[in-house]
């Protein structure tokens, strides 16, 4: 198992009426869950929200440049940190295991002669009048 001991502190969010303790244990838990990450975490954002219906926490987390997200809710902001964990465990696993899958760059524009091609038919230039109308 790889062990990244650079985690960064969090970026905390809190919706309503938030006891500072759960907050405590909300960035104990990201961090714990962060220290199985399978490359540097650039950043993280954690956010406790107990204005919605049932206690929500949802973590963004960029791992490398590839973002991970997991959110649960719970009866407690504590049962729903626990579960965000779990989840957050199993996702950076899941790129430990995948390391190939995942977000990927985005495809260049050029085509196969090594120039920009328009979309569409590639044997000419697309038409520039009116659209041909059909029945009047």
């Amino acid at each position: 198992m790889t062990r990244i001991d650079q985690v960064t502190t969090p970026q905390v969010h809190t919706h309503g009426d938030v006891a500072p303790e759960a907050t405590a244990y909300a960035v104990q838990k990201l961090q714990a869950a962060l220290h199985h990450a399978p490359a540097p975490v650039l950043r993280s954002w954690l956010t406790l929200d107990a204005a919605a219906p049932g206690d929500r926490v949802e973590a963004h987390v960029d791992v490398n440049g590839v973002g991970v997200h997991v959110h649960a809710v719970g009866e407690t902001l504590q049962e729903a940190t626990d579960a965000m964990q779990e989840r957050l465990r199993s996702r950076l696993r899941r790129i430990r295991r995948r390391p190939t899958q995942g977000p990927r760059p985005r495809a260049n524009a050029a085509g196969p002669s090594g120039r920009h091609e328009p979309d569409g038919d590639a044997d000419g230039p697309a038409p520039t009048g009116p659209p041909a109308s059909g029945n009047r």
